[in-house]
């Protein structure tokens, strides 16, 4: 088996929706993906696992060729969760992990279903603590995804200075509760580095909550 016969696997933990998302990796991009999401809160801690070894069938865990987790921003119990499952793994199976941030999830989901935004910069904020926002500029050129502005917490009036200086952001995305519906746009983007021959080094990847990142 060739590294492009095997399997990518996506983990999102970073908002109340649990989202896997499996895909076959070619030449061309992740195919037949198969996503699944469920609403299940608090109740995460203690069904993630079973749900994650009932998803994984027909395939194996050596099929896994990467593996790509959110690393927020988003829950800060639900984030760590769902980035230390995604490094055991990769760990355990020697494999590359990618930590992809949610906001940049959230953009590639945007342009899959609004190709005509290409070249025109999505302006995504989503509600932080103590009434601030986490905010982040991305745009898509020839269908690669790149960060205008990387994710950062920021006050509303902050954010609105920022889109006024922007002229070129053609949507404003305001973002709350579940986003498990973008596991399989982590996928695809963890692809893109997988593809790219990053490290992909389980180590590096930490949460992210919009200050620092929390070493684990």
């Amino acid at each position: 088996m060739t590294d492009l016969d095997g399997y990518g696997l996506a983990l999102h933990t970073s908002s109340p929706d649990f989202g896997l998302a499996l895909g076959s990796a070619t030449a061309h991009g992740i195919v037949h993906i198969r996503q699944q999401v469920w609403p299940l809160g608090r109740d995460l801690s203690t069904q993630l696992h079973d749900l994650l070894q009932a998803f994984l069938p027909p395939q194996r865990w050596a099929d896994v060729r990467f593996l790509a987790v959110a690393i927020g921003p988003g829950s800060f119990t639900g984030t760590r969760l769902g980035v230390v499952t995604a490094r055991t793994l990769a760990q355990q199976l020697g494999i590359p992990l990618f930590g992809i941030s949610s906001l940049g999830a959230i953009a590639h989901h945007h342009y899959a279903f609004h190709p005509q935004a290409d070249a025109l910069d999505v302006a995504i904020a989503m509600p932080a603590q103590r009434g601030q926002l986490h905010t982040a500029l991305y745009t898509r050129q020839n269908g690669i995804l790149t960060v205008t502005l990387a994710d950062q917490v920021r006050s509303p009036d902050e954010w609105a200075q920022t889109l006024t200086a922007h002229p070129h952001s053609s949507t404003a995305l305001q973002v709350e509760g579940g986003f498990g519906h973008t596991t399989a746009d982590l996928l695809h983007l963890g692809f893109a580095q997988w593809q790219q021959k990053k490290p992909g080094d389980w180590q590096s990847v930490v949460p992210y909550y919009g200050q620092h990142p929390v070493q684990i």
